[in-house]
């Protein structure tokens, strides 16, 4: 297996794309509760800029590093919170790798330098792409805005134009099925491009993520260890569960974390997903090269059980690496989140609505509560 490439570097058209961190920067001003023009009075700037800034026609990411440093340390004077400091700047990544698909033809990409070859993508900067499809803010934007008096229709989130939708989807399919299968950095583009597609509700993308799934499958069984392929199938099942077939992941988690290795694998993304791992990863090899006793396991643990919910497409994954983490780490567990923990597991239990498996995971985690209170 070829290891992750270097590639060469280029410049691309990322920096004529500036929509979803001139979103956020509305939303940041909105938080401080200026107007566009207090804002640019603020800063010493014509309102124009603001406005450009905002609606994306002045990106953001085609100003000076300085210029945007001096941005940065004029939002902390006014009191903007840090984390949403950081949601602007992972808008830049995210607008970067918009610009880049919308700027190149599917065909004609270079697949070792595609963004999505470079690095194993965080929740965050899946959030802030996402936003662009479903409409929904990113957690940590959410309430940001204090909903200053406007004038007219206002867009509600970042958008493409239908002709730009469709070609967003067509590149990242077209990238998934060119990707290099023998390199590490080739299966990262399949995986990722395989993940982002799936924001795609259409019927279409549903029946191509299908397919890709069972080709996928079919090629991690000739192999009986954990391999970038591995890593494709688990995301593969995950969009297939956000679309609908919740089946497709009850059957990841029965025949593909059924060994030690693919069980510390799950782990380790999940905690990286979180932040909980703060160093980037440029492959999904770190997924069983990386020592679980790197992470915690609090955050981890806290999202989990706030995503013990019926109506969660990904309930059963979610019971299984909640399972998977109290046997790992019990240290994780202090008395609060022991009680949290339990309360939310029998809940889930009483709905009915778990996968058999789930419930018996469910019922190994209340018993082992029980030891652990009782220890």
């Amino acid at each position: 297996m070829t290891p992750h490439g270097t590639g060469t570097l280029t410049i691309g058209r990322g920096n004529a794309e500036g929509r979803i961190s001139g979103y956020v920067l509305k939303v940041i001003r909105e938080s401080t509760g200026l107007t566009q023009e207090r804002f640019a009075e603020r800063l010493g700037l014509d309102v124009t800029t603001i406005q450009g800034w905002e609606s994306g026609r002045r990106p953001l990411m085609a100003i000076s590093t300085g210029t945007y440093l001096s941005l940065r340390h004029w939002l902390l004077r006014f009191g903007v919170q840090p984390r949403l400091l950081f949601q602007l700047d992972m808008a830049l990544e995210a607008d970067r790798f918009v610009g880049y698909v919308l700027g190149t033809e599917p065909e004609k990409a270079g697949l070792e330098n595609h963004p999505l070859a470079s690095w194993v993508i965080t929740r965050p900067f899946t959030d802030l792409v996402a936003w662009l499809f479903t409409g929904t803010a990113p957690s940590a934007m959410a309430g940001a805005a204090r909903g200053i008096g406007r004038r007219g229709p206002v867009a509600t989130a970042p958008s493409l134009l239908p002709d730009e939708r469709a070609h967003f989807f067509d590149h990242l399919k077209v990238a998934a099925e060119r990707a290099d299968t023998d390199r590490v950095d080739g299966m990262l583009l399949r995986r990722q491009a395989h993940y982002v597609a799936s924001f795609d509700d259409t019927a279409e993308t549903a029946d191509w993520l299908t397919v890709m799934q069972r080709a996928e499958e079919h090629r991690m069984s000739r192999v009986g260890e954990w391999t970038p392929s591995w890593a494709v199938v688990r995301s593969g099942a995950h969009s297939l569960a956000r679309l609908g077939d919740r089946e497709g992941l009850q059957h990841f988690i029965r025949v593909h974390l059924a060994d030690e290795v693919c069980e510390v694998a799950n782990l380790n993304y999940w905690a990286y997903w979180l932040g909980e791992v703060g160093e980037p990863q440029l492959a999904d090899t770190f997924m069983i090269e990386l020592k679980p006793d790197v992470w915690r396991g609090t955050e981890l643990l806290r999202h989990l059980i706030g995503k013990l919910d019926s109506a969660n497409p990904y309930l059963d994954v979610v019971v299984h690496t909640l399972w998977a983490l109290v046997m790992l780490r019990p240290s994780t567990l202090d008395a609060q989140r022991a009680d949290t923990l339990r309360d939310a597991a029998i809940r889930t239990l009483d709905e009915a609505i778990a996968s058999p498996q789930s419930q018996r995971e469910l019922e190994a985690v209340i018993y082992a509560l029980r030891m652990i209170h009782r220890g």
